[in-house]
């Protein structure tokens, strides 16, 4: 059985999916595959191969906006669609930081990000900053949302009650990840125009 890299994809977003990264090895993969772990070394290096071939792969689902007629609308509609894509795919965030972003689609939407910036007033000397900020504000607010659903099933809804008690009752502990993201979001754009 010839083994491609659409194959090593498709059985290392099997593992991750069904078991997590922590099982994600070059053992596993092969067996998955059904082949020896010493065949999957002429596809790929190492994990760290394997990694930015994954990310690689998830990445190329993200849809960059078609233009930057509102750089504002077009950094909110980004940051959506990679939360969008992050959340189908169980450890994702992980995938995405474990890897170094230097395959097409993940330089593709770098410089998307870089250009809108730069649309949106951030200085040149500011804009890799700022594109980090995005990038660490984006895979961190998936990765602790993931966290809280996971959390919140846990809970019985009056558990859930008493756990907001905890911090006085005017606090609402709100699950709409959503409205929470985009307020993030708002406060990280207004703070990306400080000079």
């Amino acid at each position: 059985m010839a083994i491609t890299k659409e194959a090593i994809i498709k059985a290392s977003l099997d593992i991750l999916n069904r078991d997590g990264i922590s099982n994600l090895s070059m053992r596993a993969l092969a067996k998955e595959l059904n082949i020896k772990a010493a065949s999957l070394y002429w596809h790929i290096k190492d994990k760290q191969d394997l990694y930015g071939l994954i990310a690689e792969h998830i990445n190329q689902e993200i849809t960059l906006p078609e233009t930057i007629d509102d750089a504002k609308d077009a950094l909110t509609t980004l940051a959506l669609e990679i939360r969008r894509v992050l959340l189908k795919t169980r450890d994702a965030v992980d995938i995405f930081a474990l890897s170094f972003p230097s395959t097409p689609s993940r330089i593709k939407a770098i410089k998307f990000m870089l250009a809108t910036l730069t649309e949106y007033g951030v200085s040149d000397k500011n804009c890799l900053s700022a594109a980090n900020i995005m990038n660490n504000y984006v895979l961190s607010f998936v990765a602790d949302e993931i966290r809280a659903k996971h959390i919140s099933e846990q809970f019985s809804p009056e558990e859930a009650k008493q756990f907001g008690l905890i911090f006085g009752e005017q606090y609402e502990m709100s699950l709409d990840f959503e409205q929470q993201f985009l307020y993030g979001l708002r406060v990280i754009l207004t703070g990306l125009l400080v000079d």
